[in-house]
Formats: C-alpha cells, structure tokens, sequence
C-alpha cells in the first residue's frame, strides 16, 4: 500500500486476499484457525480518502470483495 497526496487529502489503496479456515463464524474468538487448501481465496479492494488534518477523518470509502461474497459497499 502506498498512500497517494493530493491537496484534496490522502488517498490509500489496499488489496487483501482473504482464505477460508477451519474456523466456525459462530466462535469467532478461537485463536489458531488452519486454513483450508484447495478453497475459494477471494481478492478483496478497499481504498480510502483521508483529509489533511493532524488526526486524519476518512472523507470516502469503498470496499469490493468480488462478486462471491457480494460485499460491494460505497
């Protein structure tokens, strides 16, 4: 990730990919989750927009998971 100036804010891109584990969504605190080979590892996009100030404030967003996970939010 490498953060972009513009005289509008900041903007950062991150690109994260995601892989499934042995882990349930219903004991989320479990500490060591094996992920599971040969799965679905989806690439997911978010990008930020920062002001200028000293403690920057998120101005925009947006999230993009792909169409698998139908997570597109703006």
């Amino acid at each position: 990730c490498s953060p972009q100036e513009d005289p509008s804010g900041t903007f950062v891109r991150l690109r994260l990919s995601l892989a499934q584990t042995s882990c349930s969504k219903r004991n989320p605190r479990r500490q060591h989750c094996r992920v599971l080979e040969h799965r679905r590892k989806p690439t997911c996009l978010a990008c930020y927009k920062f002001d200028g100030s000293d403690v920057p404030k998120v101005l925009d967003k947006y999230h993009n998971c792909g169409p698998s996970h139908h997570l597109a939010v703006k």
